[in-house]
């Protein structure tokens, strides 16, 4: 296996599974053969009930001789491994302290099922480093600081390291001070460089588009006030096809306020899902946005989250707590209530959280989709203290449009959620699955996630009357038939050879690791199928640019065979009208041209005309009064016709279609007789 497959299946790990750690994610792998589905399993399947901050075993001296069966196994296989990646000069460090660290994020390995790693490992680390249109490689040791590396960049860019901006680092935690190694980067890395304005400005990145620059730029500023009124400016450079949605979640990295408690001045009425170009927005505007107040009710989720970890045993892993909850159903959730009343003297917080008396995500009778999404979101935050997964806000029809008929090279499969109150298994669902880190970061990266709330009866039917319309008759018929227990429900929708197809029923019995190998193995599914259309439309392309081109050569063959037949009828036409007119002037000159004059008859020429090219000779009697207009008639009787020749006498030469056509003969001494010469012109 080549090491750029095996750099692509790490980054992968890491992403399904929340672990940052680089050498132990490599451990991971190499303990199942760098098979990424069997290790993200093994990852999850050993998953505890999660703890909000990362924990530390204390550090354990291991000795050669007195070792974990984890590192008797695996000792050999790190050692040839870590050489690699190390210095070729690195002793073997068996001997020295290991630590045992638990999956960040809210998750930790259940017991006896830890992972090892390395200290003391110095490695090279490679940077490819963009800025406007440059782009320079940089070296360092994963031992040397951020501030460090800041300084070997300002020396290839002229930036002072206060000024530059990572806008791709957004989902680490870092400082000046913070060593490289800390960060756990892969050897090959990336940074998209921005160069900050008074500490203020920040170039934002549009995730929806290629990164060519485009020339459809929409600059914007942020105004984020703060609690005493003070205002902070973020000049955003964004494009117009930007959504109103992309910039809150831009805004959120920036200015560190979640985007439900985000209130906002200047949007003129623009949705979530509206672009800037589609918006009443001026470019160069400048927006407000405040932390809006939260109020008491909002905390009230996370307090019963926290009470619900402190009531189950912490010896057990992720799966057993789903299986606890899924037996004692609502009387679970209830005594979780019970707990919560008891700690607070305020007895309304027993009320709002029961099953009976909340708020629904989606109010019932609800019409607008965009208003309901946003109500969804925000109840559910205040339920469970977390965002969740991030929504589209917007019909379901325009979410399959930007989902599954977008851009071949863009699209993407659809997941929608549906949240049933009446269900046990909807708090744990989305406590415990919707809320995870890792499947909110997989179905962010990898899908777009539409949801509705069928508690009610009428959103209910609404939603079933959406899924005939939108997806078939088949998904809506499947989703109807489904009891309350079945709910949560994520169906994953592709298209398949242009055609919608419901590939999966992800039910919310099924516990965290069961979910995401399921996203997983659909989003895998979802990609050989858009592979194949890739193919397939590549094909047509070719079929209809060929079609297109031969229908292109027809088409100028055709004008060309047009043209050539207009030009011979326009000369058939030019020919016929010239006969015309030429017998025209023979019937006029025949009609002027007096009787030729008997021989017996006294004062008469006789002229002889000789024709050009051997045609003949013509002769003729006139008598010496007439004029040379006589002359003239009779030549244009015999076909020619005045002005297509020349007709001269032989001594002496003259031309006489250049005299006075109203001379007489014998003023012109051509009598008794005389003989002409006709030349065409």
């Amino acid at each position: 296996m080549s090491d750029e497959s095996r750099e692509q299946i790490l980054s992968d790990f890491q992403n399904c599974t929340g672990l940052e750690h680089l050498d132990e994610c490599i451990h991971i792998l190499q303990q199942y053969e760098w098979n990424l589905m069997e290790a993200v399993q093994a990852v999850h399947d050993r998953i505890g009930i999660g703890n909000d901050n990362e924990s530390t075993v204390p550090v354990q001296e291991i000795t050669n001789r007195d070792t974990s069966s984890i590192i008797t196994n695996t000792t050999n296989q790190n050692v040839n491994n870590n050489k690699r990646q190390s210095d070729p000069n690195e002793i073997d460090d068996s001997d020295q302290p290991r630590i045992i660290k638990t999956i960040p994020g809210s998750q930790r390995t259940s017991k006896g099922a830890s992972s090892i790693t390395n200290v003391g490992l110095v490695r090279d680390l490679n940077f490819t480093v963009e800025y406007c249109d440059q782009t320079e490689k940089i070296s360092t040791f994963d031992s040397e600081s951020v501030y460090q590396l800041r300084e070997k960049i300002s020396k290839k860019f002229s930036i002072p390291p206060n000024k530059q901006h990572f806008i791709n680092w957004t989902m680490k935690s870092y400082d000046d001070q913070t060593i490289l190694k800390d960060l756990n980067l892969l050897k090959e890395n990336t940074i998209h460089l921005t160069s900050i304005e008074n500490g203020s400005a920040v170039q934002i990145p549009n995730h929806t588009t290629s990164s060519s620059k485009t020339s459809d730029e929409f600059p914007l500023t942020v105004l984020c006030e703060d609690k005493s009124g003070n205002l902070t400016p973020f000049k955003l450079t964004l494009q117009s096809h930007t959504t109103i949605s992309e910039i809150k979640k831009q805004t959120e990295h920036l200015t560190h306020i979640p985007i439900q408690e985000q209130a906002w001045q200047g949007l003129l009425g623009a949705k979530d899902s509206d672009e800037l170009r589609q918006t009443s927005i001026a470019s160069n505007a400048h927006l407000i946005v405040y932390q809006s107040d939260t109020s008491l009710n909002q905390q009230i989720p996370t307090m019963r989250k926290d009470t619900k970890r402190s009531i189950i045993s912490p010896d057990r892993n992720e799966d057993d707590q789903m299986d606890i909850e899924h037996d004692n159903g609502l009387e679970s959730y209830d005594d979780d209530v019970n707990v919560l009343s008891q700690n607070n003297s305020t007895t309304t917080f027993a009320t709002e959280t029961t099953t009976s008396g909340r708020e629904p995500l989606i109010p019932d009778g609800c019409t607008n989709d965009a208003f309901g999404l946003e109500h969804f979101a925000r109840v559910f935050n205040r339920r469970y203290g977390s965002t969740g997964p991030i929504l589209y806000i917007g019909p379901l029809d325009q979410a399959i449009q930007d989902s599954l008929y977008s851009s071949i090279h863009t699209r993407r499969p659809l997941a929608i959620y549906l949240h049933n109150d009446q269900s046990v298994c909807a708090n744990v669902f989305c406590s415990q699955v919707l809320s995870a880190d890792s499947i909110v970061e997989y179905l962010a990266n990898n899908y777009v996630l539409w949801a509705w709330d069928v508690t009610s009866d009428g959103n209910r039917t609404r939603l079933l009357e959406t899924l005939r319309r939108c997806v078939g008759n088949q998904c809506a018929q499947r989703v109807g038939s489904m009891e309350n227990d079945s709910f949560p429900l994520l169906l994953i929708v592709i298209r398949s050879r242009g055609s919608l197809e419901l590939i999966n029923v992800i039910e919310g019995k099924s516990t965290p690791s069961e979910v995401l190998l399921n996203l997983i193995q659909s989003y895998e599914s979802y990609e050989q199928q858009r592979l194949r259309d890739v193919d397939e439309e590549i094909m047509r392309e070719n079929r209809e640019n060929l079609k297109k081109q031969q229908e292109d050569e027809y088409e100028q063959s055709l004008q060309a065979d047009l043209a050539k037949e207009r030009a011979r009828q326009e000369e058939q036409n030019a020919n016929e009208r010239l006969k015309q007119q030429r017998l025209q002037q023979q019937e006029e000159s025949k009609a002027r041209l007096p009787e030729e004059p008997n021989e017996t008859e006294k004062n008469i020429t006789r002229l002889k005309i000789r024709l050009p090219n051997d045609e003949g000779v013509l002769m003729r009697r006139f008598r010496i009064n007439d004029t040379l207009q006589v002359l003239f008639d009779y030549l244009t009787t015999q076909g020619r016709m005045f002005g297509e020749y020349k007709l001269l006498t032989t001594y002496p030469k003259r031309d006489l279609t250049s005299l006075n056509q109203s001379d007489t003969f014998e003023q012109l001494k051509l009598y008794p007789q005389e003989q002409l010469i006709l030349e065409s012109l």
